[in-house]
């Protein structure tokens, strides 16, 4: 974002267009200057609507139709001036004004020498100067345990703003813009302009100040320009000061109020602007953001705002588009005016996790400060998924063209559309810092300025987990998002992929279960098969069938058809293709069979009124065959008697001597049965009929028994017996019995027990200590008793003895267990009438928890040492390695009472071996620890890097060179000898060292060349001693070559000639000496291709010997070249075995000696 722009947008000539250059010069005021204020309503919002459009048009049918503001000079409101002669208000009535022509003139004041006069607008306006220099105070705002402190842009115009007014609440207007007047001056000063605005309404009033560079006063009249309105500011003293303004001294300011329209087929807002028009231009001095020092005739700047974000969320799609999204947090503002600087401390505090995104800043991206947590910004005009207007007008107050920005990207991009009465709306894309041009010639300037604006968090979705089959096919759309990482809003959590067995799938690697994305914001594809699945079917049947049962059916009605119902189950068996596990063994739900009701065969009877029915029919049901059978009638009739009898009794039999016992008493009841039945016995009716009116036992009452001799009651086990409210052919014959007895004396012992028995919580037994033997303590009463013999029922007792005790039982310890109570039994006292008791004691071992868990890590992580991965080989994985400790907390099972706290003992990592990549070395062998590490551990990271092998040249060059001589040493007055023959070879020394040990790894000198055979050149008149030099292979540690061709004239006729010329003794030229030490590794001047890996050792190959030439060899000295400076590289070396240097000298010292004692021999022979 950035700070207000006002941005020059240049034209082709004729055209208006906003902040025009011009080219005209003005006339240089020569009289009084004069000021001429006029405010007029700039109309309603451009392109508000269809209506306000036709509206526009119907006040304005003899002009050009247009889609911007447009007001009409019939309704031109005017403001009075105060005059600073008089010192008091005037407010110009529209409706007594004659023309407008009176009311300019009217209001017509000289600012050359007046100061502080105001003018009064439509809507009133206080403005006071303050004496003192006017800046906005510091405001500072708590948010997320930071803080937004805002001032005033450094290069504020502190001298100007003592100048301006305050509004009611004492704050100082806020200057946005001071421009140079073209020509004017005042008191032969420039002229300028200072506009300013409410800090409280930035987007109300605007303040215009006449003035000059000095800043020493103001002239004439303070502007008060309300939204919507304008005024004529004339400056100078020559030029016309006509209503138009064209050609004359008029500077007229137009304050564009916001407004709110239809725009590519959405309605959106703009904040105001303000618009300077005039013949004469002006020139920017200072405005806020990007002021481009030119001179225009139309200059247009974005009002500035209040309270715009210091914080901004914005949200990223995927197709790169930057738009507002309600799903992230609110904005922050900031209590400040655009253009206004700010200080965020701890900026990082506004870094939120929002579900379902991610932050895509770099983390620790946000500070710009030194102390690296703040940042210092400026309130930026511009914001993602807002709109802004400039509006240009024509001086007849028509609209000239509007255009319209919209920031596009937190980079800088812009929309700008040019909007034009009755042309086609253009619209072009502009990065940051560019031009383009619309069809007029319009300049669409891209008005962002990098770097001045408010904190930008851009939010992009979170990736998904994206099912899909072995051939990257989407299978599924369950892709569940990633989880936030609740720690880290830039990162994904591990996120669970979907189980998708009820779809028919099954991962295809278990280690895919859970997906912890590196990437946030990319899709993972995770690899599914499909499940198999095999089926089979097996039906079951109910049948039901007719017949009569005697198996006749002529003449009979027809048998209904056999009812049959079928049952089908499906078999489905559901396997996981990856472990062969059974998923799913299942068949379909159980079924049901109805009932089925016989039907009606007039005359004849089934034997079965329903057959079948089963609710719960499976795939194991047998089929099942029911057999209807149909029969006529049969009727029979029998009598039946009902008998009640009561005996009387003694109970032991016993009647010798005892009274004798009553008669037996007997009543009887009778009934006739009719049953009709088909032929099979199936009862078709059955009725009993009683035979008399009562059908009643009457209850017989038990007579008493006395013994009067013996005084003895004997008695009767029951008092009534007998009777009964209704008596049917059902009842059966009953006999009752009636005992009698005397009464009977007993005594009786009762035992009463007290059990402490012991037991395991659990149940469990085996494996543990015995428990402890059940304590048993036994009480016994004996009690005389007197009953009924058939009752029971006591007539008195008594007991023996009356009360008694019971010890209490000691819990025994039972080692590696606690018992729930440490005392069992031993109630205070017992009588008669309790009942044993038992009392279980239970043990129960220690209760052990796992209390907490810790996840402790060693983390290997591979690279290269300069962090360039292009094209070079895959690094390793990175090998992570994880511990898990519990803390186990054991306590009483009874009392929860902490018996220990222990974690889980210490574990060991691994150490693992460094892998090898080809051409690459790494800083250590291995990595890791296998030293013991507990849950009070730290995590540990390790780092291996790999780096090339060092690689450094030197070269070396081999000469030969050939001389020519005369023979006998003259040269005067013969041909000129051939000039020296010399023949260069040059060899480079590679040597590549580990770059970590510098150990050497390769050494290699650059193959051998051979040089061509050298013809000795003629000379007329002489023959060389040979006809040419021949040609050698030369390694790199050959000496230089130095050979003599000597010249014998040619003898004359008839004079004798020796065999062969006298050799000459060789000389032996000085050797050269270096000019320094030579270099051992000279940069080698080929490609190098890949070094081989440190384990390999270099062969050294040895050269085999060359044969000696005949040629003498005058003297092979090693010329020690100046060797090149150390260079090192990174570079591959060529792949060349090593030479032996040793072999090499050794064998061109053969070779000169070889030569030598050729010579020599020579000489001896002649």
């Amino acid at each position: 974002m950035t700070a207000m722009i006002s941005a020059a947008v240049l034209g082709s000539a004729g055209i208006v267009h906003a902040d025009v250059t011009s080219q005209s010069s003005a006339t240089t005021p020569t009289d009084t200057s004069e000021v001429v204020a006029k405010t007029t309503d700039l109309g309603k919002a451009a392109l508000t609507t269809s209506q306000n459009t036709e509206s526009s048009a119907d006040q304005n049918s003899n002009k050009q139709e247009s889609t911007a503001p447009v007001s009409s000079n019939d309704q031109e409101k005017k403001a009075s001036v105060e005059n600073n002669q008089n010192n008091t208000e005037k407010t110009t009535n529209p409706e007594k004004e004659q023309s407008s022509d009176t009311v300019l003139k009217s209001s017509v004041s000289s600012v050359a020498n007046n100061e502080n006069k105001e003018v009064k607008s439509v809507t009133p306006a206080t403005s006071s100067f303050a004496t003192d220099e006017n800046i906005v105070s510091q405001r500072t705002v708590p948010q997320a345990n930071s803080t937004i402190t805002v001032s005033n842009p450094t290069d504020y115009p502190t001298q100007a703003a003592k100048l301006v007014g305050k509004n009611s609440q004492g704050q100082p207007y806020y200057i946005y813009q001071i421009v140079n007047l073209r020509n004017p001056t005042l008191d032969s000063q420039q002229a300028r302009l200072i506009l300013a605005v409410d800090p409280a309404n930035p987007q109300g009033n605007n303040f215009v100040y006449v003035t000059t560079d000095q800043y020493k006063k103001i002239y004439g009249n303070v502007y008060v320009i309300a939204p919507g309105r304008y005024a004529d500011i004339a400056v100078g003293t020559s030029g016309s000061t006509s209503p138009n303004g064209e050609n004359s001294r008029i500077f007229r300011v137009s304050n564009t109020q916001p407004f709110t329209f239809n725009f590519n087929g959405k309605t959106i807002s703009v904040p105001a602007s303000v618009s300077i028009k005039s013949v004469r231009t002006v020139n920017p001095v200072y405005g806020l953001g990007n002021q481009a020092k030119i001179n225009y005739t139309d200059k247009v700047d974005i009002t500035p705002e209040l309270n715009n974000p210091a914080i901004e969320y914005i949200y990223r799609d995927k197709d790169g588009n930057y738009t507002t999204n309600s799903a992230l947090p609110t904005n922050v503002p900031v209590n400040g005016i655009t253009g206004q600087r700010f200080l965020i401390t701890n900026v990082d505090n506004y870094k939120q996790v929002v579900k379902g995104y991610y932050l895509t800043n770099q983390k620790d991206s946000l500070s710009n400060t030194a102390n690296g947590k703040d940042y210092q910004g400026t309130i930026s005009q511009f914001q993602i998924g807002k709109y802004y207007q400039k509006t240009l007008y024509n001086w007849d107050r028509s609209v000239s063209q509007t255009l319209i920005y919209e920031l596009l990207d937190p980079q800088g991009t812009m929309n700008i559309s040019l909007v034009r009465p009755n042309a086609k709306t253009e619209t072009k894309r502009v990065a940051v810092g560019q031009v383009d041009r619309f069809s007029n010639g319009t300049l669409a300037r891209n008005p962002f300025v990098p770097g001045a604006n408010a904190v930008q968090l851009v939010y992009a979705d979170l990736g998904h987990i994206i099912p899909v089959d072995e051939n990257g096919q989407v299978i599924s759309q369950d892709q569940p998002i990633y989880n936030n990482d609740e720690t880290d809003a830039h990162k994904a959590a591990a996120t669970a992929s979907p189980d998708l067995t009820a779809e028919g799938w099954v991962l295809n690697d278990p280690k895919q279960a859970t997906i912890t994305p590196a990437n946030p914001g990319e899709d993972t594809k995770v690899e599914y098969r499909r499940v198999i699945i095999n089926t089979e079917t097996k039906t079951v049947t109910q049948t039901v069938k007719y017949e009569y049962a005697d198996g006749i059916t002529e003449g009979r009605p027809s048998l209904p058809a056999p009812r049959v119902q079928v049952a089908t189950f499906t078999h489905t068996t559901i396997t996981n293709p990856v472990t062969g596990d059974i998923i799913s063994d299942t068949w379909t739900p159980a079924q049901k069979f109805t009932t089925v009701y016989s039907p009606k065969v007039d005359g004849f009877y089934a034997d079965f009124a329903y057959v079948g029915g089963n609710d719960n029919v499976t795939q194991n049901t047998p089929d099942t065959t029911f057999v209807v059978k149909y029969a006529g009638p049969n009727e029979n009739v029998e009598h039946q008697t009902v008998t009640q009898t009561v005996h009387y009794q003694y109970k032991d039999g016993i009647t010798e001597g005892r009274p004798a016992l009553p008669q037996d008493n007997v009543q009887q009841k009778s009934f006739t049965h009719t049953v009709k039945t088909d032929p099979e016995g199936n009862i078709i009716e059955d009725t009993w009929t009683p035979d008399q009116a009562d059908n009643q036992f009457t209850a017989v009452k038990s007579p008493n028994i006395h013994d009067e001799a013996t005084d003895t009651n004997y008695y009767y086990d029951q008092a009534v017996v007998g009777g009964n409210t209704n008596v049917t052919q059902s009842t059966p014959d009953t006999e009752f019995i009636v005992y009698y007895l005397p009464g009977n004396i007993t005594t009786q012992s009762k035992s009463i027990t007290q059990t402490v028995h012991y037991a395991y919580r659990d149940g469990v037994t085996q494996g543990r200590p015995a428990l402890p033997t059940d304590n048993v303590q036994r009480v016994t009463f004996t009690q005389k008793i007197e009953t009924n013999p058939f009752t029971g029922d006591v007539t008195g007792y008594s007991w023996d003895p009356i009360y008694s005790k019971f010890d209490s039982v000691q819990t025994p310890e039972l080692k590696g267990f606690y018992a729930d109570q440490e005392v069992a039994g031993g109630d205070t006292h017992v009588i008669p009438e309790d009942s044993d008791t038992t009392y279980t004691v239970y043990y129960a071992a220690p209760v052990s928890k796992i209390t907490d868990e810790k996840h402790v890590t060693q983390t290997i992580t591979y690279e290269y040492a300069d962090g360039i991965t292009a094209n070079r080989p895959t690094l390793p994985r990175t090998d992570v390695q994880t511990k898990v400790f519990y803390r186990t907390v054991t306590t009483n099972p009874w009392t929860d009472k902490v018996i220990s706290d222990t974690w889980s003992p210490a574990q060991n990592f691994t150490v693992v071996q460094t892998p090898t990549i080809n051409g690459y070395y790494y800083d250590q062998a291995q990595a890791g620890s296998n030293s013991a590490v507990t849950h009070e551990n730290p995590d540990t990271e390790y780092i291996v890097q790999y780096a090339p092998g060092k690689v450094t040249t030197e070269d070396k060059t081999v000469t030969q060179t050939i001389k020519y001589e005369y023979a006998d040493g003259v040269t005067e007055g013969r041909p000129t000898l051939p000039a020296d023959n010399t023949i260069t070879v040059d060899f480079t020394h590679t040597i590549v060292r580990d770059p970590w040990t510098d150990k050497v790894i390769s050494d290699t000198w650059s193959p051998a060349q051979t040089i061509n055979p050298v013809e000795s050149p003629t000379i007329d008149g002489f023959t060389p001693d040979h006809a040419e030099i021949p040609g050698k292979t030369i390694t790199y540690d050959s000496e230089n070559l130095e050979y003599v061709v000597k010249y014998t004239k040619d003898e004359e006729p008839n004079k004798p000639t020796p065999e062969e010329p006298t050799p000459e003794e060789p000389t032996t030229p000085e050797p050269e000496k270096p000019n320094g030490p030579v270099e051992e590794t000279p940069t080698p001047s080929q490609p190098q291709p890949t070094v081989p890996a440190p384990e390999a050792p270099v062969q050294q190959p040895t050269k085999p010997v060359e044969e000696s030439s005949e040629i003498p060899v005058i003297n092979q000295v090693v010329s020690a070249k100046p060797a090149a400076p150390n260079k090192e590289a990174n570079n591959k070396l060529p792949q060349t075995g090593n030479q032996d240097s040793t072999a090499i000298i050794g064998l061109g010292l053969v070779t000169a000696f070889a030569s030598l004692f050729g010579l020599g021999k020579r000489k001896s022979e002649k």
